[in-house]
């Protein structure tokens, strides 16, 4: 199951961003699936559920909440803080607010409701087996803010929801993201209900920044770090980690993938400059974790999260043409 819509694209230009990803990079995805299954629509935005002020107090705090809910000027500011718009000086920062279209208060209306697809998606692949969100992965937000292009954590949003309404008791969250998912570690370091698994840069962000007792230093129940040069030993590394993972805790009722494509080596983004792997390597990354869910028999609810510049789109498309292709084999076999 993909869902896609484009008003739920957060489209970084529209609000005079100009960090480098690309406004058509879920749409490029989606065309292309169009062109293998000309059966695929988009998702009707009617059904998006609301993501409420309460469905996020099950995650952040209290008082960051209603500071995102309170006066534009609040608002701005968390925004301002959680995409980095500004440097230590206090001048603009891959922003020119001149040529924003639309307002802060349109941008929180689209985190919620790409908020609204994760969790839509997730609680559709516990009966399908498998569902794809083009959009979300907000992994590094916290309990007290936001953080690294992400103002809510949509993953943990999703988990607590699903808890909540008892469809599921159990998760894990496997993130191969290029940068640490601290966000998420930081809201479940206390919860032994979601078990977090990170695959990321040994160097760079969150990891060179800030002091041992700063929260982005919270380990993922699993961590895996994989250093400068290291991009040979990468599927290796993650194989392990990923048996670990079935060895050590108890199967979980779902799994969201935080299927972030910015360890591609034509990444534009300076801060995963340390982890280049090639196009081959990100689709052998994919399949690993595919196949190894799909072994095991765990839902699996995937994430775009990060992904920059104008080739990330290959690495989406690439591996959801191999589900697509495996999954029309798989019926073949069946109906004979």
């Amino acid at each position: 199951m993909i869902f896609y819509h484009p008003d739920c694209d957060f489209r970084f230009s529209d609000y005079g961003i100009e960090i480098p990803v690309v406004d058509d990079r879920a749409s490029r995805v989606f065309q292309n699936l169009v062109s293998l299954d000309s059966s695929l629509t988009y998702f009707d935005p009617a059904l998006i559920p609301e993501i409420t002020k309460e469905d996020l107090l099950l995650v952040h705090n209290k008082d960051f909440v209603d500071r995102i809910y309170g006066s534009y000027r609040e608002l701005e500011r968390e925004i301002m803080s959680c995409f980095e718009l500004q440097d230590a000086d206090g001048n603009y920062h891959r922003y020119n607010p001149k040529n924003a279209k639309k307002d802060f208060n349109h941008a929180l209306s689209i985190v919620l409701k790409q908020t609204g697809m994760t969790y839509y998606s997730t609680k559709s692949a516990l009966t399908t087996g498998f569902s794809y969100f083009l959009g979300g992965g907000m992994h590094h937000a916290m309990s007290f803010g936001g953080r690294g292009f992400g103002l809510i954590n949509d993953i943990v949003i999703t988990l607590r929801k699903l808890q909540k309404e008892n469809l599921i008791k159990t998760a894990w969250v496997i993130d191969v993201d290029a940068h640490k998912g601290d966000g998420t570690a930081e809201l479940t370091a206390r919860d032994p209900s979601i078990v977090t698994l990170s695959i990321h840069m040994k160097e760079g962000w969150p990891l060179d920044s800030g002091t041992v007792r700063d929260p982005w230093f919270i380990p993922c129940d699993l961590e895996v770090g994989v250093d400068v040069g290291e991009e040979d030993k990468y599927l290796g590394l993650l194989s392990a980690a990923l048996n670990e993972l079935d060895q050590k805790y108890p199967r979980p009722d779902v799994a969201i993938v935080v299927n972030g494509a910015d360890p591609y080596e034509h990444d534009e983004l300076q801060s995963t400059d340390k982890l280049k792997l090639t196009r081959e390597q990100m689709l052998a990354r994919d399949i690993l974790v595919y196949e190894f869910l799909q072994k095991l028999k765990i839902p699996q609810s995937y994430v775009m999260a990060g992904g920059y510049g104008k080739r990330s789109w290959e690495i989406y498309t690439q591996f959801l043409k191999f589900v697509w292709e495996s999954s029309s084999k798989r019926s073949e076999v069946s109906s004979r």
